[in-house]
């Protein structure tokens, strides 16, 4: 890269990160992501990770259960761990395994889980989940609509089988690719093409405007979120 191209990406690269310090209202937050789209989240905006869902996954069957529960007393109390099953280390809770994929041991999974756990701030809790995931069936798109979770986003492949039912916060993503069921991190980057993510974290409803749009025009993808 030449240096008044370097020059240009760092410039850039600064007036994004003023344009997204300047719109959040608040640096905090927690996000409970059934796969990495949290983990995106956090990078991509430059924010402290308060959120031990993080580099892990659930299944689509125990999903759904957590979240109604997992604010109960010792409802993330790490009852055991193990890389039998998978070949990567998964803690076992009382409502949910977590899979962590990303971790490299059970140590470092269980030491990160645990410390992340005494981070996690309960008045700002966002959630993601990803009914595009095959194994989510029918009945867990309905009760999803039922909770009506609040500061909540649902998002799938923007397909006919999704348009019978509205779904509550759900945002259909265009270019969705069979691989995206599984890939959090794309997800996200399509995320952002559909709805207005900082105003997501600002009041917890789903919006897109013009100006979000022209902004993420104007600043180029891969310097607005760096996705891959």
């Amino acid at each position: 890269m030449s240096l008044v191209g370097y020059i240009l990406r760092s410039f850039r690269k600064k007036l994004v990160r003023r344009y997204i310090n300047h719109r959040l209202i608040r640096k905090d937050y927690t996000v409970i992501s059934d796969d990495c789209w949290g983990g995106r989240l956090y990078a991509d905006l430059g924010l402290k990770c308060r959120s031990p869902f993080i580099l892990m996954g659930f299944t689509a069957s125990e999903y759904i259960n957590f979240l109604c529960q997992c604010r109960e007393p010792g409802a993330l109390d790490v009852i055991s761990i193990s890389s039998e099953e998978r070949g990567y280390p998964i803690i076992q809770t009382r409502h949910a395994r977590l899979f962590g994929q990303h971790y490299t041991s059970e140590a470092i999974f269980r030491t990160t889980y645990e410390r992340r756990c005494k981070t996690i701030l309960w008045d700002r809790v966002f959630i993601k989940i990803n009914l595009g995931n095959p194994k989510y069936r029918p009945e867990d798109i309905a009760r999803w609509n039922e909770l009506k979770l609040p500061n909540s986003v649902a998002i799938y492949p923007d397909e006919p089988r999704f348009k019978a039912t509205p779904i509550h916060n759900g945002v259909a993503l265009p270019d969705w690719e069979k691989t995206d069921a599984s890939n959090g991190y794309r997800q996200f980057y399509l995320s952002t093409l559909r709805f207005d993510i900082l105003h997501w974290l600002n009041h917890g409803t789903i919006r897109n405007t013009l100006a979000y749009q022209c902004a993420h025009f104007v600043f180029q993808r891969k310097f607005f979120f760096h996705i891959q």
